[in-house]
């Protein structure tokens, strides 16, 4: 790759990655209702909250980034000469930071604080979104395109999706699973 199509996709992933803060945020707040909205379906269950438990509001960061950046690759890929390693590996870790974000915040307010709010709740993910997304800008940038970073943040998503389908179903009985009282 010549040294223009690297800034040409790292550019290109740049705008994409800030536009997808605003998009993934927006798409993330009706996500919260859409079970209840549709009547509990199961189907719907696998991809959107069924409780108010930490564990289930990570769907709305983990399917929305996964929905953002695939959609963005299949798209783009060739008009913006995207590198698939590169753009998997920035992809996962803007979905792990901020899945990674929401949980910390939560448990810092709620145990470390001792401070419940609906308020506070729903800001995390208008930070976790744009933490993960401003890292992964950073990732796509500096990451040497390695098969072993591909594989590595295939499995990661791939797991991350069956768990969050098997525990909607099948939630143990630990605090990160449980709803709050």
């Amino acid at each position: 790759m010549s040294a223009i199509h690297l800034k040409q996709d790292e550019h290109f992933n740049k705008r994409y990655s800030w536009i997808g803060i605003i998009i993934v945020c927006v798409l993330s707040f009706p996500l919260h209702f859409l079970y209840e909205w549709l009547g509990e379906s199961a189907l719907v269950g696998m991809f959107t909250p069924v409780n108010e438990s930490i564990w289930e509001h990570l769907k709305l960061v983990f399917w929305p980034l996964l929905l953002w950046w695939g959609v963005g690759y299949l798209v783009f890929h060739d008009k913006q000469n995207l590198s698939l390693i590169k753009w998997t590996a920035a992809a996962s870790v803007s979905i792990f930071i901020s899945m990674i974000f929401i949980v910390s915040w939560y448990y810092t307010w709620v145990n470390g604080l001792a401070v419940e709010s609906s308020i506070i709740d729903i800001g995390s993910l208008f930070v976790a979104v744009p933490l993960g997304q401003l890292l992964s800008i950073h990732v796509y940038r500096v990451i040497q395109p390695r098969r072993m970073y591909l594989i590595i943040s295939i499995v990661f998503v791939v797991l991350m999706g069956i768990l969050f389908i098997y525990f909607t179903f099948a939630a143990p009985d630990i605090p990160i699973f449980v709803p709050p009282s």
